[in-house]
């Protein structure tokens, strides 16, 4: 019989977003092979890894990503104006009623950082429109937070296996939070990632999605409390910049501990609007503003995935998966870590889907943790020093790279650019052909979500089971009863399978995604 990494091996070798859902369900049974579909006609070369590092097929490149540390650092673009009637048409929030279980109070903001110096701090008069909103029922300058829509959704829930002794699932509560409050032309989209477990985790995500999606509908969608009116993309990143500070505010209020943060305001562009007087604008952008290592991505029919929040790592750079690079929360006493918090912008267009991500669903497109793919012998090393992305024009570079490039479990390895690009292509492929990858194209937020998540839970299937097994929990007496190991046995018993869990696919997580189609709502449509 093969031995489980055999089996893995061959496993990874085969796999398409096509077979996923039958191979992975094999792993760690007593089947002697792994049999998985064939994939479509239209998939020439098999997995999608050994077709790109041969270059037979290449990352699509879509519309330009820029990013920087402040608004000053980014182009100025001029917005088209939103009707006032333009009304929330989906709100929505979660894990387990999401930013409504914080500031039940209604304690407003009167904490200023004065460490965070380039931040804009709350100016009074702020401070005032705030305290009016006090007397009426809004939650975040939302009236219901649980209106879920096809083109504005999210879905928040957990990756870790079960404990058999009392049937718990590992690392409740969900440490994720996330809101989205749409407009038939503009969307609020927030995600948080509570940094470990527990229950100070999980308020800080959720205090942090409150507090900045509190601010941005204040200050982008309420005319009178905003006498100027947002009218450039600078307008928003400085809207963007207070958020964070309101989200580490509202985190300090609510006693809560350290969180990733991350957020996209997705509007229309000027001169964007047909000449007929159709309400419908040509042209948006999505402004986004992230701290940690929650991302932001664009998926287009036309040109694939994107990720916006690239410029808050280094793709250049094998990162470690355990650092999140940065958080909201006492950090350092009552200060957070800002080190790669950015901005960055991108055009986007109506059908277009833009959706935020929790590391534990973006992770487990990482060719490297779905066992596509090994590191290099020194991971941290890059494919080229001087920092320039090797060039992919050159099919012979590729080959090399394969031939000569693998170890003796025959999987390709990859350099960190590389892990980077595959993981937007495994993303595209499941979106643009389906599970069964015959299509058709991802068309709605909730579609989106739902694809991703499914992704994340199957790949990690075998780690749950292995984590589940009876044995690491129970012994068995003579008389057939099971009799429960002391802590410390159990303990023991699951370094043990340390090496078998390395050798299966997949990140336990808790996983979180939130996505908008860009003005695809019109105003005669129904859920």
């Amino acid at each position: 019989m093969p031995s489980l990494r055999k089996k893995v091996v061959g496993f990874m070798r085969q796999l398409s977003i096509s077979n996923l859902t039958a191979a992975v369900e094999n792993i760690g049974h007593n089947d002697n092979t792994i049999t998985p579909r064939s994939p479509p006609a239209d998939f020439p070369g098999g997995c999608f890894v050994t077709r790109y590092l041969n270059g037979s097929e290449e990352k699509t490149e879509g519309p330009v990503i820029l990013h920087g540390r402040n608004p000053e650092e980014l182009p100025i673009k001029l917005l088209g104006k939103l009707d006032d009637n333009e009304e929330v048409f989906a709100a929505y929030t979660g894990p387990d009623r999401g930013l409504t279980t914080v500031n039940l109070k209604q304690k407003h903001l009167s904490i200023s950082d004065p460490d965070v110096d380039y931040i804009d701090i709350l100016e009074q008069n702020d401070q005032e429109a705030t305290a009016s909103l006090s007397n009426n029922e809004m939650i975040a300058g939302i009236e219901n937070w649980f209106l879920p829509h096809e083109l504005a959704y999210g879905i928040a829930t957990t990756l870790y296996e079960k404990n058999p002794t009392n049937n718990v699932t590992n690392g409740e509560p969900i440490a994720d939070c996330f809101g989205i409050a749409a407009r038939p032309n503009a969307a609020i989209l927030i995600l948080a990632d509570g940094v470990n477990w527990g229950v100070k985790a999980s308020l800080a995500a959720r205090s942090a999605v409150h507090g900045s999606m509190e601010y941005l509908n204040k200050a982008l969608f309420t005319p009178s409390l905003n006498n100027t009116g947002v009218t450039t993309t600078k307008d928003v990143f400085v809207a963007l910049l207070r958020s964070f500070h309101a989200a580490h505010s509202m985190i300090l209020q609510e006693q809560g501990m350290l969180t990733t943060l991350t957020v996209c305001v997705v509007l229309p562009v000027n001169n964007s609007q047909p000449s007929d007087g159709n309400t419908r604008f040509k042209k948006y952008v999505a402004c986004t503003c992230n701290v940690g290592d929650s991302l932001a991505y664009v998926y287009s029919k036309k040109t694939g995935v994107r990720e916006i929040t690239r410029g808050s790592h280094d793709i250049y750079c094998m990162r470690d998966m355990r650092d999140a690079l940065g958080a909201l929360g006492p950090v350092d006493g009552s200060n957070p870590e800002l080190n790669n918090l950015t901005l960055a912008m991108t055009e986007v267009e109506e059908g277009d889907i833009v959706f935020l991500t929790s590391d534990g669903i973006s992770d487990n497109f990482d060719p490297v943790v779905g066992k596509f793919a090994i590191l290099p012998t020194n991971s941290n090393s890059s494919s080229n020093h001087n920092g320039q992305r090797p060039g992919r024009s050159d099919n012979r570079h590729h080959t090399r790279l394969r031939n000569n490039c693998t170890d003796n479990n025959d999987l390709p390895i990859v350099e960190a650019y590389q892990r980077h690009e595959l993981t937007l292509l495994r993303m595209e492929d499941l979106l643009s052909r389906g599970v069964s990858g015959d299509g058709p194209p991802c068309n709605s937020a909730k579609k989106l979500c739902e694809l991703l998540l499914d992704f994340a839970v199957r790949i990690t299937a075998a780690k749950r089971r292995i984590l589940e097994d009876a044995d690491l929990y129970y012994s068995q007496r003579k008389d057939g009863q099971l009799v429960q190991l002391s802590k410390l046995e159990q303990r023991s018993r699951r370094k043990k399978i340390l090496e078998k869990m390395s050798m299966v696919p997949g990140k336990l997580d808790h996983a979180t995604i939130v996505a908008y189609a860009v003005g695809s709502f019109q105003n005669n449509q129904t859920d």
